[in-house]
């Protein structure tokens, strides 16, 4: 008699990363800021806080610094490669590298999954767990009281 193997999962069958851009997110959960709130600053406060390298922080910020407060980089200022290595002063393998990882971990994303840097469009994205620790409401903490008689 066999027994059925447990066959370990593969990344095909594996969940999509969830991701939150400026148009969903009043979709996605409900506590989530609706639209007109400045996207651009919390993903700036996000991305600095994350724990990338310098440069890939560098280049998110480069992008930040296109978009409206929607998250948005309208298609006359997307900033495209040239556009990135100019602002960053880093290396076009730098610049793509560093575009990659923000891909990859749900920073930004391209309009079309198909173009290259060079042409694509790119739109600022929050991962859904770093947005949710953005929206949690902080509690102020009370002072602290003194309980021996010191002074």
């Amino acid at each position: 008699m066999s027994t059925a193997a447990t066959r370990r999962p593969s990344p095909a069958s594996m969940p999509a990363r969830r991701i939150v851009s400026a148009a969903d997110r009043a979709l996605i959960a409900p506590g989530i800021p609706a639209p007109g709130t400045d996207f651009r600053a919390m993903y700036e406060r996000a991305i600095l806080g994350s724990r990338m390298l310098d440069n890939h922080r560098y280049v998110g910020l480069a992008l930040a610094i296109h978009a409206d407060a929607d998250g948005q980089i309208p298609p006359g200022k997307q900033p495209r490669l040239v556009g990135l290595v100019h602002d960053t002063g880093l290396h076009a393998g730098q610049v793509v590298v560093a575009l990659n990882t923000l891909c990859q971990r749900g920073w930004i994303q391209k309009a079309d999954r198909r173009a290259r840097y060079e042409t694509a469009d790119l739109v600022l994205t929050i991962p859904h767990r770093i947005m949710a620790r953005l929206l949690k409401p902080t509690t102020a903490l009370a002072p602290t009281e003194r309980t021996t008689d010191d002074a």
